[in-house]
């Protein structure tokens, strides 16, 4: 598992790339184009936004809960591991939307 640190590090790094490929679109495609390129920025923007904010996540229990320190540990890990799955899985889904608009946009597929 990745440190928190890294994985918002690497969200904002798919993000910025992402925009930056509607850049170089946005020099290349007629103008009635760009407006809905401007809008998928928006989007990206928004999914940054939330990602980053679902990255820090709070264990609703405390040590006085579990039998031992040790279960405890066990039970925080466990949570914490499904909480940066569905993040990730969140994010990819979203993501491969993103991509599949960028993908009509420039034309690249035959999606509607």
């Amino acid at each position: 598992m990745k440190s928190k640190r890294d994985l918002k590090k690497e969200i904002k790094y798919i993000c910025s790339d992402l925009v930056g490929e509607c850049m170089v679109l946005d020099l290349i495609l007629p103008e009635e184009k760009h407006d809905e390129l401007a809008q998928l920025v928006v989007d990206i923007a928004l999914l940054q936004e939330q990602s980053l904010a679902n990255c820090t996540f709070s264990f609703d229990k405390s040590e006085r809960d579990f039998p031992s320190a040790h279960a405890y540990q066990q039970a925080k890990s466990k949570y914490v591991k499904a909480a940066f799955k569905a993040l990730h899985e969140q994010f990819n889904a979203r993501l491969g939307e993103l991509v599949h608009e960028l993908n009509r946009i420039g034309g690249y597929t035959n999606a509607e």
